[in-house]
């Protein structure tokens, strides 16, 4: 991706403070593209994919707000922070050790790159990891004597990742809250309650608004809780010419994921994204509108 920093790009620090007061504190405009996209780097992967939900309103906010000589700008681009360094993953069970390898795992840097964030399997490895944190951060300056990362986070639990796929004809709001309930305990029961529940979906259907809605009416009457709601946009088919959409419409069902859940509208019918969960070999839930309860679904 071609960058560029025309004259009026030294307007821009200012007038993307101005325009989006909190998420700036979190983000920084680095140039534009030659068709017009203000780039835009972020602290963290969290920023960036608020970021990239809002741009449509965002790009509308800067360009009512733009200084004398600034261009419209066609769209705001997100890229993305800087990834782990792979010297980190190739020596993790000499940095943490080999006991607690598998058990705690890097996940991406925040604060522009200087602090490492994690995550375990259990509350038990993520408290030892923390009790390392200072040895394990002498190692790594060790390996990596000119590395920004100065800070290790306090590890988040595995997320327990569900996949939503729903028909755009399926409209039984019961049944589908019922059915994320059912998911939420089994969660919970599975793995432990402070681990938290990532629902991901297409952002299409009436379907994909009610889990919207469920997770917003679960966090403000349970606030305690850890569920988590993240949302990407796919296109409603996948006989495309697109190579590039084919890998990421597969890395997006490859998630990975424990678990798809299904929301048909009627017997027979077939759902891109579910059809793409089960390739991967992901187990599959399938809740009929016609049916009271969910019922187990093969998962290839």
């Amino acid at each position: 991706m071609l960058i560029e920093r025309p004259a009026w790009f030294v307007l821009a620090e200012r007038w993307w403070r101005a325009s989006v007061p909190y998420l700036s504190r979190h983000s920084l405009s680095v140039g534009c593209s030659p068709d017009g996209q203000l780039i835009v780097r972020c602290s963290d992967a969290a920023h960036g994919t608020a970021l990239r939900l809002g741009a449509l309103k965002i790009t509308d906010r800067l360009n009512a707000q733009r200084p004398p000589g600034v261009p419209e700008i066609s769209t705001v681009r997100v890229v993305q922070p800087p990834p782990v360094p792979d010297e980190v993953h190739a020596h993790w069970a000499d940095l943490v050790g080999a006991d607690l390898a598998e058990d705690v795992r890097p996940n991406y840097l925040t604060d522009w790159g200087q602090q490492l964030t994690t995550e375990a399997r259990s509350a038990e490895a993520r408290d030892l990891l923390a009790r390392r944190a200072p040895v394990v951060l002498a190692r790594l300056r060790a390996l990596l004597p000119d590395t920004p990362i100065a800070r290790l986070r306090l590890s988040s639990l595995r997320p327990v990742r569900v996949l939503i796929a729903s028909s755009p004809q399926f409209t039984d709001r019961e049944g589908l809250e019922r059915t994320l309930m059912d998911v939420w305990f089994d969660a919970s029961q599975t793995e432990g309650p402070e681990h938290p529940l990532f629902l991901t979906h297409a952002g299409e259907t009436e379907a994909d608004q009610m889990v919207e809605t469920w997770v917003t009416d679960i966090n403000d009457t349970t606030p305690l809780t850890s569920l988590r709601v993240r949302t990407y946009l796919l296109p409603p088919s996948l006989r495309q010419t697109d190579s590039a959409q084919h890998q990421e419409n597969d890395r997006l069902a490859d998630g990975p994921y424990d678990l798809c859940v299904e929301f048909a509208a009627h017997e027979g019918e077939h759902l891109p994204l579910a059809e793409l969960a089960r390739k991967c070999g992901v187990n599959t839930w399938q809740h009929l509108e016609e049916s009271p309860q969910p019922r187990s679904a093969p998962s290839r």
